[in-house]
C-alpha cells in the first residue's frame, strides 16, 4: 500500500512542477560540491583542527536557530516570504567564492592560514544561508500547496536530490583522490566550479516558484499562543534528538583523522550516506501519504540511535571500522531524511494553515539551538584531546546514541501506523488534517 507508485512520480514531472524539480537538481549539486563532503577533507589538508571542522560544520545546523524570528522578519518586510527566500538562496551559488579562494592558496597568493579563515568563513555563512532558505521553501510550498500536492512534491524534491547526490559523489571520491595526486588544490577548485555553475538552478527556480503572496503574520495574542495538542511533546522529544545530532563529529573527519582514510574515501562516505538518504526519502515520503507520521518519526530515532552505535564501534583496532562507518552513513542519513519528512508531517498535521509561520519558527528554533549546544560539546571534547584519540569519538557516537533513544521513548505516536480519520486530541483544532 505504501511501496513507491509510479503514478506520484509521472505526477510529478509534469511541467507544472518543472521549478520544485529545478531547486532539486540545483541543491543536489550543492550538498555534493560546496558542502561537508568536500570541505571537512580540504580543512583538514590545510592543517586545520578538529574542532574548528567541527565548529563550521555544525554553524549552519545552531544557525537555523534564526528561523525563530521569521514571524517578526516577515511582519518587518511587509509578509515578502517570496523576497526573503529568493535572498537566501542566493547563497547556494556559494561554490564560486570557494573555488576562487582555494585557486588563490593554491596559486600562492593566499597564505593557507588565511585559505583556511576564509573557507571556514564561506562555508558557515553560506550553508547557514542555505540551510535557512530551504526552511523557507518548505514553508513557502506549505503555503501556496494545498496538502495533497505538498505530501507529493515534498518527498520527491528530497528524494531527487539524494538520487543526484549519490551519483555525484561516489564516483567523486575516487577523481578526487586521482586528482590531488596530479594537480593538487586545483581538484577542489574544479569541484566547486562545477558546483557553482550547476547550483544557479536554485535561485532561478525559486524565482519561478508560484508566488505565495504577502504572508502576513499576524501577533498572537494570549489565547493563540497555546500550543495545539500534542505539539508540546513532539517539539520536546525533537529537542532531544537534535542535541544528540550536534554531538555527532563528522563522520569524514573520524576517518580522515582516526582512521586514516583518504580523501575519495570520505567523499564516497557522502555518496554513501546520499544513498541511504534517497531510500528513507522514498519509504517514508510513500508511506506519509496516508500513513503515521508519528510512528515514522520514533522509528526514524530508533535508526539513527543504532547508526550511532555502528560508529562507536569503528575503533582503529577493528578491522571492520571502515564498513561500520559506511553502514553508519547510510543509517544516520536514511533515518534522518525519513525523520525530516516525518517531522514536517507531523508539524503541519498537528499546527493549523494560519499558525504555521509561528509553530514552524517555534519548532525550528528550539530544535537548531539544541543541535548547536550539542556541536559546541562536541567541539570543546575534541579541542581539548589529541586529533588522533579514538576514544573522545567513540564517546561522543554512544552519547548521540542515548540521545536518539531518548527520544524514541519520548515520542508520543497513534495507535497504529494507518493514522485515524480523526483524532479526538486535534480534532479541536481548526484546519487541523487531524491524522498523527
Amino acid at each position: 500500500m505504501y511501496l513507491p507508485r509510479p503514478t506520484r512520480w509521472r505526477s510529478f514531472a509534469s511541467a507544472h512542477y518543472r521549478p520544485f524539480q529545478a531547486i532539486a537538481i540545483g541543491q543536489a549539486f550543492t550538498a555534493s560540491y560546496a558542502s561537508d563532503a568536500l570541505f571537512v577533507p580540504l580543512l583538514l589538508r590545510l592543517g586545520a583542527p578538529a574542532a574548528l571542522v567541527v565548529v563550521v560544520g555544525a554553524t549552519p545546523v545552531g544557525g537555523a536557530a534564526l528561523q525563530a524570528f521569521a514571524p517578526q522578519i516577515l511582519r518587518r518586510l511587509n509578509g515578502d516570504l517570496r523576497g526573503v527566500t529568493l535572498g537566501l538562496a542566493l547563497a547556494e551559488v556559494r561554490g564560486f567564492v570557494l573555488a576562487l579562494i582555494v585557486a588563490g592558496v593554491a596559486g600562492g597568493t593566499v597564505g593557507q592560514v588565511q585559505g583556511m579563515a576564509l573557507i571556514s568563513l564561506t562555508v558557515a555563512i553560506g550553508q547557514t544561508a542555505g540551510v535557512l532558505s530551504a526552511s523557507n521553501i518548505t514553508l513557502w510550498t506549505a503555503v501556496v500547496l494545498p496538502d495533497a500536492e505538498r505530501r507529493l512534491v515534498g518527498p520527491r524534491m528530497g528524494a531527487l536530490t539524494m538520487a543526484l547526490s549519490t551519483v555525484l559523489l561516489l564516483p567523486a571520491g575516487f577523481v578526487l583522490d586521482a586528482g590531488t595526486r596530479a594537480i593538487g588544490l586545483w581538484a577542489y577548485v574544479g569541484f566547486y566550479i562545477v558546483g557553482g555553475l550547476a547550483s544557479t538552478l536554485t535561485p532561478l527556480a525559486v524565482a519561478r516558484l508560484p508566488h505565495p503572496g504577502r504572508v502576513l503574520v499576524a501577533r498572537e495574542s494570549a489565547e493563540a499562543a497555546d500550543a495545539p495538542p500534542g505539539f508540546r511533546r513532539f517539539r520536546d522529544a525533537s529537542v532531544v534528538a537534535s542535541f544528540g545530532q550536534g554531538l555527532l563529529p563528522a563522520l569524514s573527519l573520524y576517518a580522515l583523522s582516526v582512521l586514516g582514510m583518504s580523501a575519495g574515501f570520505s567523499v564516497a562516505l557522502s555518496g554513501v550516506g546520499a544513498a541511504g538518504a534517497l531510500a528513507g526519502s522514498l519509504a517514508a515520503g510513500s508511506f506519509l501519504f496516508g500513513g503515521s507520521s508519528s510512528r515514522v518519526l520514533r522509528a526514524s530515532f530508533l535508526v539513527r540511535a543504532v547508526a550511532a552505535v555502528c560508529c562507536a564501534a569503528a575503533i582503529p583496532a577493528n578491522a571492520l571500522a571502515p564498513a561500520l562507518l559506511l553502514l553508519g552513513a547510510a543509517l544516520f542519513n536514511g533515518g534522518g531524511n525519513a525523520g525530516a519528512l516525518a517531522t514536517n508531517e507531523r508539524l503541519y498535521r498537528l499546527v493549523p494553515t494560519p499558525a504555521r509561520v509561528h509553530y514552524q519558527s517555534r519548532f525550528v528554533g528550539a530544535t537548531a539551538g539544541a543541535a548547536g549546544a550539542g556541536a559546541a560539546l562536541c567541539a570543546a571534547v575534541l579541542a581539548l584531546v589529541p586529533p588522533v584519540a579514538w576514544a573522545a569519538y567513540s564517546a561522543l557516537y554512544a552519547g548521540s546514541a542515548i540521545s536518539r533513544t531518548v527520544a524514541t521513548l519520548q515520542t508520543e505516536v497513534s495507535p497504529s501506523w494507518s493514522s485515524p480519520t480523526v483524532s479526538t486530541t486535534e480534532a479541536s483544532v481548526p484546519g487541523n488534517s487531524a491524522r498523527q
